[in-house]
């Protein structure tokens, strides 16, 4: 089965343009957030006009995956930048004491970590 981790996040409206392009350009990553039959995936609008809001409640988060991969890099390139109120990542582990990640402040007060998992 593997380690899986819940994960959650958004992308302001001035991101996503930025973000898109990389949904366009890669078939994994569309298929990673396509909605599925769990209500997991991809949705727009969710928080503000032209957002994107992504969540799943159990996914092998590997950064090996090709698609895993370019969401990292592009939230990493936006967690360190000027950027950072435009996005919003949250996952947690299988040990969800000691294994969060948490960056961005795009709507925190709504996209948080209460114990035991993600507010959304």
């Amino acid at each position: 089965m593997g380690y899986r981790s819940q994960v959650v996040f958004a992308v302001a409206p001035e991101l996503v343009d930025e973000f898109l392009a990389i949904m366009a350009a890669n078939e994994s990553v569309r298929d990673l957030l396509k909605k599925d039959d769990y209500d997991e995936g991809i949705e727009f609008n969710k928080y503000s006009e032209g957002d994107i809001f992504v969540h799943f409640d159990s996914i092998k988060w590997y950064e090996s995956f090709s698609a895993i991969k370019l969401l990292n890099d592009f939230f990493a390139k936006h967690s360190t930048s000027e950027h950072e109120e435009f996005i919003r990542f949250i996952r947690i582990g299988e040990d969800w004491s000691s294994d969060i990640e948490c960056f961005g402040y795009y709507y925190e007060d709504k996209i948080f970590v209460p114990n035991p998992g993600i507010q959304f």
